[in-house]
């Protein structure tokens, strides 16, 4: 006798086998950290991350951004640094809570703009 499933049915094992399978596809495509930024306090905690949504994944190896280039724009702490679109995008907080994104070259050196929340998270 066979066993039929209603399409819902599938719908859901479809999608938790996608949610699972998703899992370990995000955490393999995370950048693991620069050498040289292990260790280092200030960098303590902070996600990399090379962006795929083109779906062509950059060979090497993120750089590591300028930390005082990002401190003089007023970021006390890191929480992600991305590669995106040519450029690196570095999110954290400022001295006051605030979100600041700021816009990084590709090397990471030069601070292109800065983004402050006007609301604390």
């Amino acid at each position: 006798m066979k066993c039929k499933l209603p399409l819902a049915a599938l719908a859901i094992a479809g999608a938790a086998a996608g949610i699972a399978g998703g899992a370990a596809v995000a955490v393999a495509a995370q950048s693991p950290a620069p050498a040289a930024a292990k260790g280092v306090a200030y960098w303590d905690g902070v996600h990399w991350d090379d962006d795929d949504d083109h779906g062509i994944r950059t060979r090497t190896p993120l750089p590591l951004p300028n930390a005082a280039a990002l401190k003089r724009a007023g970021m006390v702490r890191v929480t992600e640094v991305e590669r995106d679109d040519g450029y690196l995008e570095i999110e954290g907080y400022d001295a006051n809570g605030y979100e600041l994104d700021i816009r990084m070259d590709a090397r990471g050196q030069r601070v292109l703009s800065v983004h402050r929340d006007t609301d604390r998270d």
